[in-house]
């Protein structure tokens, strides 16, 4: 089901890239915190996660309104980036693979709920909840698909 690696990727120059939680400058004076971003150790290029980059494409368009000086969290906006920190965030025991384990049980656990709340929203007939609920759903529908780009790391 799984194909593809989330934790590493392989960079252009051929170099193992890592996935980490990276803070991103836009526009010199707003901060974008807690964004899933794979790194070359190799070349020192750098790529947001495929998988949130709609996501993360739609904030920097609301933010270059905004007033500069604002620091933003990127894991409120969305719900991949929120599983990934959380997992990122604590000790593991194990390598990789282990990691990649919990991360994609979490994943699991987080459509599980969000499929309970929706279920919930839709008896109550509350089509914003519902609406709300189906775009954090597809956040996560990555684990679904597969990509040629990233492939197992074996």
């Amino acid at each position: 089901m799984y194909k593809d690696n989330l934790m590493e990727k392989l960079c252009s120059c051929g170099g193992l890239m890592n996935l980490h939680m990276h803070s991103l400058i836009f526009n010199t004076k707003m901060k974008i915190t807690h964004v899933p971003v794979y790194t070359c150790p190799e070349c020192a290029s750098y790529e947001p996660l495929q998988f949130i980059k709609a996501d993360l494409g739609k904030l920097v368009k609301e933010l270059s309104g905004e007033d500069p000086g604002k620091d933003f969290l990127f894991t409120e906006r969305n719900e991949l980036a929120s599983v990934l920190k959380e997992s990122l965030s604590e000790t593991i025991i194990g390598g990789i693979s282990e990691l990649e384990t919990i991360i994609r049980e979490r994943i699991q656990s987080r459509v599980d709920m969000l499929l309970d709340i929706y279920r919930l929203a839709e008896k109550l007939s509350d089509q914003h909840w519902m609406e709300e609920t189906s775009r954090r759903l597809s956040q996560l529908s990555f684990q679904m698909t597969e990509n040629e780009d990233y492939k197992k790391i074996v």
